[in-house]
């Protein structure tokens, strides 16, 4: 399974037109998901009209919400990674692809690259 952050998310439409690997790994059968941290980020946009439901289909509705056992995880990174202030979603959205076993996809790796210490495996992108 791929977890996706929320700039991967955006990169989509993108990354369909060049047929980017990611895109073949998911057209081939690998699940794809995002962690209901990750949806409301990006569905707060912008967005252009059919965006939303494009992605929506991608993942195949798989928008995975954060459990307790998430937040525990994402509390323990957060402090064991230096208690930055920009890691506090970070943190959360890398526990949930932690604990799902998944992948995580993100454009923005220097962030998470931290969290690989901690069991986040990185998709390169």
């Amino acid at each position: 399974m791929i977890h996706f952050d929320t700039n991967a998310l955006v990169y989509l439409p993108q990354w369909a037109k060049e047929v980017h690997p990611i895109i073949e790994r998911i057209v081939a059968g690998e699940s794809a998901a995002v962690c209901s941290v990750v949806w409301y980020e990006y569905l707060r946009g912008p967005l252009a009209k059919e965006e939303a439901a494009l992605a929506h289909a991608f993942v195949q509705g798989r928008i995975l919400a954060v459990t307790e056992a998430d937040a525990q995880l994402a509390a323990a990174l957060f402090n064991t990674t230096g208690r930055k202030r920009t890691h506090r979603t970070d943190t959360l959205i890398a526990a949930c692809a932690i604990r799902a076993g998944a992948e995580f996809v993100t454009a923005n790796a220097v962030d998470f690259r931290p969290l690989t210490a901690h069991g986040l495996r990185l998709v390169g992108v």
